[in-house]
């Protein structure tokens, strides 16, 4: 069973600018919810996607190329622990963004936590495509 959701799209924009997205909470709040984002290793991370709220730690942090950190759901933890992952690889003036949710324990988790990523990573390549600009 596959228990992972990955998703790439080439971002027509500089590395540093599509990494600020996924490592800052300025940068995460323009195209989720709301976020708070400690940017360090164990940081905290909250994070809000309409009316779920997501908590977690920064498992790594490597600027301006990959962050991962622990994904859970404080009012209805999952059965397992689950990480998710950016990278963002340098192409020239552009930037291939890779998404990577990790360790989701079920096949109906797995297919949840797909159709969520399905909504919000284009809101991220959006925000990544027009600098200043939220994603809504």
């Amino acid at each position: 069973m596959e228990t992972r959701v990955e998703l790439q799209a080439e971002v027509d924009a500089p590395r540093e600018a599509v990494f600020a997205l996924v490592s800052s909470a300025a940068g995460l709040a323009r195209w989720l919810d709301a976020a708070e984002f400690e940017a360090r290793v164990g940081g905290a991370v909250r994070l809000r996607l309409r009316e779920a709220e997501v908590v977690g730690k920064i498992i790594a942090l490597d600027p301006p190329q990959h962050v991962s950190f622990s994904w859970d759901y404080p009012d209805e933890p999952l059965r397992a622990p689950s990480v998710v992952a950016f990278d963002a690889i340098d192409h020239g003036h552009r930037t291939h963004l890779t998404l990577r949710h990790v360790g989701l324990a079920t096949a109906r988790s797995r297919d949840l936590h797909e159709a969520l990523w399905r909504h919000w990573f284009p809101r991220l390549v959006r925000a990544a495509a027009r600098p200043g600009v939220a994603a809504g």
